[in-house]
């Protein structure tokens, strides 16, 4: 275990986003990570800062 942050992350990234869809070019990935990582940055609330968003 290097960074528990990062492992968290990319966990939840795989979970999440990457185990539920099939790319079928790098635009479609870049597009669904995209709307992805807007949900997750600004509109989800975060354990570590008590549920506010970042």
């Amino acid at each position: 275990m290097q960074n528990g942050f990062v492992e968290s992350f990319n966990g939840r990234l795989r979970d999440e986003c990457l185990s539920e869809h099939l790319f079928a070019d790098l635009r479609q990935a870049r597009d669904l990570l995209s709307a992805w990582r807007e949900d997750y940055n600004p509109h989800r609330p975060h354990t570590s800062l008590d549920g506010l968003i970042p």
